[in-house]
């Protein structure tokens, strides 16, 4: 049994360091568009839409990153 729980345990963690990761890419991502629109003081359209799912995958990917723990939590 403990060589089932190991296993889910480090494919959990994966799944965690991989969904830090993408957490990491869609704030830096959506950061630095941030930081060229207010250089350039113009209003793009096209860079707001890519703010704007940059913010919504980041929301996603914390929600699942919330799943995951309460999940690694419950199992332990």
């Amino acid at each position: 049994m403990d060589f089932f729980k190991n296993k889910i345990r480090k494919f959990q963690e994966k799944k965690l360091d991989e969904i830090l990761f993408k957490i990491q890419f869609h704030e830096s991502t959506r950061k630095k568009l941030e930081k060229e629109m207010a250089k350039s003081n113009l209003i793009d359209e096209k860079a707001q839409k890519k703010i704007k799912y940059h913010l919504e995958m980041e929301k996603i990917w914390k929600g699942n990153e919330e799943k995951l723990r309460k999940q690694m939590k419950e199992s332990e």
